[in-house]
């Protein structure tokens, strides 16, 4: 019986007739071998079905034609999309895509990092929801070109992020205080961190401008999860006295607010005003239709992966470069009108 014949490159220099050196410089393209040995190692490939190895090719060159793509939950609509974009994209170019799920988690972040220069990833597309200075130092040390995702001061890299000035959590709290509400909880991210912080500082720009205190009892911060916002929306219902609304971080954690409200029977906005951020699909289909930012994952994806190609493809070289993009926010009906 005949065995499974897999040809190498030793096989196709013996049939064609050149050296082994000049096959491989076939292979990788990166010489001139004249037309009539380039035609007989063509036939004989073909002949063959031979297929060079990928992983063995990017031992050599360090140049695996993968993208790495970095998120903190892949659960999240928001992330889950920027997946399904940035595959695209590589697909569209010839690449292929490498998902790293962190689960917000700072070694898992780092482990990822790590693991692009292992397998000699060409550029990393990297969404980051914890320490900014770890992770920097770590690509710093990297071999790969890489696009950060999410707010970055400073950043030596290229960045794509919302509007810092137009923050959701600005916008969305400062709807709230002209809706009435003076006592507004803040469902917020792993305190520490630099989105979390960003989101924070929006919510308490909102208060400062309206006169009112920020008060600590109306901070809870966790994670940008649903377990996080069940856990959120049982902390603000204990107050006493409670806020009459909760501006949440991200959409996830408004929907687990909305969530463990309804197994309590607590009426959204009735009882608690709540809104959200990122308008993920079911956002609006919730039995309270939530009131959010956009904060467009596609055009996140799809910028990073401009600048990322113009770095690998050798378009750009210069400083750093920002990509900002615009917060809307979105009425719907997950807030009450207390002004009189």
């Amino acid at each position: 019986m005949k065995g499974f014949f897999m040809a190498t490159i030793k096989d196709i220099a013996r049939e064609s007739g050149v050296s082994v050196a000049t096959i491989s410089r076939y292979i990788n393209g990166n010489a001139h071998i004249g037309n009539a040995n380039s035609e007989r190692i063509a036939e004989v490939i073909s002949r063959l079905g031979y297929r060079p190895s990928r992983t063995a090719r990017s031992l050599k060159t360090h140049n695996s034609r993968n993208i790495m793509l970095v998120v903190p939950d892949i659960n999240n609509p928001f992330y889950s999309k920027m997946a399904e974009v940035v595959n695209q994209r590589c697909r569209a170019e010839g690449y292929t895509m490498t998902l790293y799920n962190t689960s917000e988690e700072i070694h898992e972040e780092l482990q990822a990092i790590r693991l692009a220069g292992d397998i000699f990833a060409d550029g990393i597309v990297f969404a980051s929801v914890t320490s900014q200075e770890l992770v920097l130092e770590e690509l710093k040390q990297s071999r790969c070109q890489a696009v950060l995702v999410n707010s970055y001061d400073n950043c030596p890299f290229d960045t794509v992020h919302g509007d810092r000035i137009r923050e959701g959590t600005y916008l969305s709290t400062k709807y709230l205080i002209e809706n009435g509400h003076t006592r507004i909880g803040f469902a917020g991210g792993l305190s520490g961190t630099a989105v979390a912080e960003n989101r924070k500082r929006g919510y308490c720009r909102a208060l400062a401008e309206a006169g009112i205190e920020a008060d600590d009892e109306l901070i809870f911060e966790m994670g940008f999860n649903l377990e996080s916002g069940k856990k959120a929306g049982r902390y603000f219902t204990a107050l006493d006295p409670r806020p009459s609304a909760i501006c949440c971080a991200n959409d996830m954690i408004a929907l687990g607010v909305i969530s463990v409200f309804g197994e309590m029977g607590i009426k959204i906005p009735n009882d608690f005003s709540v809104t959200g951020m990122d308008d993920v699909p079911y956002s609006s289909r919730s039995f309270a239709s939530l009131t959010t930012v956009t904060n467009d994952s596609a055009e996140f994806a799809n910028d990073a992966m401009d600048a990322l190609f113009d770095r690998i493809g050798g378009k750009y070289a210069g400083a750093p470069r920002e990509s900002v993009i615009d917060r809307e926010l979105i009425v719907r009906t997950s807030v009450k009108n207390l002004v009189k």
